[in-house]
Parts: C-alpha cells; sequence; structure tokens
C-alpha cells in the first residue's frame, strides 16, 4: 500500500508541476551557441561559512570559449557586500559584464554604490577589480553625503568604499567645515 501511495504521489507531482517551455526562433538559437541563459539568479559567495557577496539578476548570459568564460548581466544586477555576514555595501547598474580570467567586472549604465553610512557614488562606468578589491572609474562621477556633494573625473575606492581616492573634484559642503563653527569658543 506503501509504495502505491508513494508511486501515486511521485506521479501526481510530474502531472501537477507545469514545466514552460520557451520556444526559441532559429535566429535566437543561433545567438545562444557557445552561451548559457539564465534568469532570475541569485549568486552567493562565502568565506569561513560567512557570505561575502550576494549577486542578483533577472538575466545572465554566461558565455563560453576555449578556457575563457564572461558572464553578462544585460538586465543589470544589484550586489551586495557584507563583512561579517553584515551589510555595507550595495552596488546597482543596468549593464556589466564580468571577465573571469581578468577577475573584472565592467559596470556601466547608471551605476550607482551605497554604503551603510549613508554615502551614494553615481557614475555612467565602473570596474570593479575583484582580485584587488577595489573599484574605478576615469569617467565624472558623483559623491553624494550627509552634508556635502563631490563630484568630478576620476575616482578609486576599496570595494568596502572605505578608503577613497578623488581625482579633477568639485565639492559642495557647509562652510563650518573649513572655519570650524564661529559659536564655539
Amino acid at each position: 500500500m506503501m509504495r502505491i501511495l508513494f508511486v501515486l504521489s511521485i506521479f501526481c507531482f510530474f502531472i501537477c508541476c507545469s514545466d514552460k517551455r520557451i520556444e526559441l526562433t532559429d535566429q535566437e538559437a543561433v545567438q545562444l551557441v557557445n552561451k548559457e541563459l539564465l534568469n532570475n539568479i541569485s549568486l552567493s559567495y562565502s568565506d569561513s561559512g560567512k557570505t561575502v557577496m550576494r549577486i542578483t539578476a533577472p538575466e545572465m548570459l554566461r558565455y563560453i570559449s576555449g578556457g575563457d568564460s564572461k558572464d553578462e548581466f544585460t538586465k543589470g544586477l544589484t550586489a551586495f557586500f557584507y563583512t561579517n555576514n553584515i551589510l555595507n555595501n550595495t552596488l546597482k547598474a543596468n549593464y556589466a559584464i564580468r571577465v573571469v580570467q581578468e577577475g573584472k567586472t565592467y559596470l556601466s549604465d547608471q551605476v550607482v554604490l551605497f554604503n551603510d553610512r549613508g554615502e551614494k557614488l553615481e557614475t555612467a562606468e565602473l570596474i570593479w577589480d575583484e582580485r584587488n578589491g577595489k573599484v574605478i572609474t576615469d569617467k565624472f562621477f558623483r559623491l553624494t553625503r550627509l552634508d556635502e556633494t563631490v563630484q568630478g573625473y576620476g575616482f578609486e575606492s576599496d570595494q568596502n568604499f572605505t578608503s577613497v581616492k578623488m581625482k579633477n573634484i568639485e565639492a559642495s559642503f557647509p562652510s563650518k567645515k573649513l572655519v570650524g563653527d564661529l559659536n564655539e569658543e
């Protein structure tokens, strides 16, 4: 009796679960040769049992050619960076391509990096050097903090957004940062 119930439950499982097939045109199928198409992805990276990064994206194309591979996020991605399992940075872009052999991800089209201190970096293009733990751009950037805005061309930081180098900058911030509070004695 138990075997019959088990077989019936497996049979019902396969009947009840619908497997939606995506139909591709011949042209779309040719474009996917040597590629993997993944939808609604969530990738987690951990070190010593602790989550250090999580990436979500609606779509990813993985190109495989010889020993090289590239991951293209045609509809954008969001990366979450953690320290001791606590979220400290969020990186978003409308387009990205990760070149695995270089250890770099090239992000473009409205790139925004937020941190847990309320700072926000906005730029058109950003290179995330995974091996060296840096984010770099030579394009225009805007860095917004609680009471100041800095913009310029050329930005470099560690991926935790704590050690920052800016080039060709223009800034606006409260005058008390320059001359101190005049009411203090």
